[in-house]
């Protein structure tokens, strides 16, 4: 008896061994169905939102199945790029002396900045008010201004004179910063020899001798490499024309008559040494220089008003007697001999 309950026993126990293995497959194939359909129906199974489809059999395999779809984490967010900073503007060209500049006297020019230069007591028929001083455009600001009533407050002003014209150029200014490396002179009596250049300032409907007057000048470090002047070895005077290797000055006085010579009549220094920046004047002291006073007393032809000048931070510190008793230190004769009522004889320039 207790055999056929064994054998019972152990008939039931195969039987349900039978059946969850039955079941077991029939479950396995369900899932490699699910999971076929996923693979075809879900080519990125792991995107971050996939379709309607691809979510209910992805469920299907986690919940029925225990598939799991195994996924790399999803990448942490970058931050955006930095924005890059912003373009530098470009620097300007710093402008060259005398070839960035040029005079006009027939209104603005085109690829130039523009100054207007007036003298309000000039009569329209001169034409003044179309006078202009220009630069290029593209370049540094030289931060020009223009004075008809006298040099402007806190800038460095050249005067613009000419003593032949009567009205009133005696306040008429040039003025740029203090810290331009622009060195400007004036002249009105033709090109200062020893500049770096010099730009002629015209205006053909002025009677008033507007036809030889020049804005000279140079850029801070022009000649540098040059070794200064030495007085007097590298100075010479002439009284028949300029000399050879060498930058000369003229000196003249125009009220001479021809007879006296003095048309060919120069001041000089060696053309290897470095510019003193000399300048002559026939009409009293240069504005914003240091001048020594040319007289001969003797001489009746206006020389009262006549002067050699030098930048102020020259170290040139000139001394003139009109005889020669009068001689301090090393001296330089300026001698005429044709003019001999002017006892251009015993005149010497001092340091």
């Amino acid at each position: 008896m207790r055999r056929i309950v064994l054998i019972t026993v152990i008939a039931i126990a195969l039987l349900v061994q039978a059946g969850e293995t039955t079941r077991t497959n029939k479950k396995a194939k369900k899932c490699q169905r699910i999971e076929r359909k996923f693979s075809k129906k879900c080519k990125n199974p792991c995107e971050e939102n996939p379709n309607k489809k691809c979510r209910k059999l992805k469920k299907k395999l986690e919940t029925k199945c225990k598939i799991v779809i195994d996924c790399p984490p999803a990448p942490a967010p970058q931050p955006p790029p930095p924005t890059p900073p912003p373009k530098p503007h470009p620097t300007p060209k710093k402008l060259t002396w005398p070839g960035d500049f040029r005079w006009s006297f027939a209104g603005d020019v085109a690829g130039y900045n523009c100054l207007k230069v007036e003298e309000p007591a000039e009569p329209a028929s001169h034409t003044w008010g179309d006078n202009r001083f220009c630069w290029k455009t593209g370049m540094n600001d030289p931060g020009f201004r223009w004075s008809y009533a006298g040099p402007i407050a806190g800038m460095r002003c050249t005067r613009i004179f000419e003593p032949a014209d009567p009205h009133t150029w005696a306040d008429n200014y040039l003025c740029v910063p203090k810290n331009s490396d622009l060195i400007l002179s004036w002249s009105y009596a033709g090109p200062i020899p020893g500049e770096q250049g010099c730009i002629q300032w015209k205006e053909g409907a002025d009677p008033h001798t507007w036809n030889d007057n020049y804005l000279c000048g140079h850029q801070a470090g022009f000649e540098s490499h040059k070794s200064p002047a030495q007085w007097p070895q590298d100075f010479a005077w002439s009284f028949a024309g300029p000399l050879a290797g060498y930058t000369c000055l003229a000196i003249a006085e125009p009220a001479e008559p021809k007879s006296t010579t003095w048309g060919d009549n120069f001041f000089c220094v060696k053309s290897d040494k470095a510019s003193p920046f000399m300048q002559w004047s026939f009409a009293g002291p240069i504005y914003d220089r240091k001048c020594t006073r040319i007289l001969e007393p003797a001489d009746p032809h206006t020389w009262a008003d006549n002067y050699l000048c030098v930048p102020n931070d020259s170290p040139l510190n000139f001394h003139w007697t009109f005889s020669t008793g009068g001689r301090k230190g090393q001296c330089i004769q300026w001698k005429e001999g044709a003019d001999r009522a002017g006892t251009w004889l015993d005149n010497y320039l001092c340091m």
